[in-house]
């Protein structure tokens, strides 16, 4: 199987990204789901482009498949939590209010939830290996 090559798409879709970052920071709130798809966005993303700018072009072997679909799941989904508290932890501190957007105990409940978010990553980026198994 081979990988995709990073092309110019996928560099302005992380350029997209970081506007839709940079304009989430701008107003005034306390949702947690919004940062929630953005903090999945981000590991998916990051992880994304790590994988396609190292092995992109390269054959991979079908034995290699599974469990580099598995390594790159769980970095997504346990990043992808790691990083909403991040952005927690940005917008809180760019605003800087006497009450904060987001809460300490809030940053630290979606730390908690790494370890669920990098299973859920995990299960879904084997799922999606075995149907391109399937398909290929």
């Amino acid at each position: 199987m081979r990988l995709p090559i990073l092309t110019p798409r996928l560099r302005l879709a992380a350029v997209g990204y970081g506007l839709l970052v940079f304009f989430w920071l701008s107003p005034e709130d306390n949702h947690v789901w919004p940062v929630a798809l953005l903090g999945a966005g981000l590991g998916l993303m990051t992880v994304s482009l790590l994988v396609v700018n190292r092995f992109g072009g390269r054959v991979i072997p079908r034995r290699w498949l599974l469990p580099g679909a598995a390594l790159a799941g769980l970095l997504a989904g346990g990043g992808g939590a790691v990083a909403a508290a991040g952005l927690m932890l940005f917008k809180t501190a760019l605003h800087s209010h006497l009450y904060p957007d987001y809460p300490f105990t809030l940053m630290l409940a979606m730390l908690a939830r790494a370890p669920a978010w990098g299973l859920a990553g995990l299960l879904a980026s084997l799922a999606l290996a075995l149907l391109w198994t399937e398909k290929g």
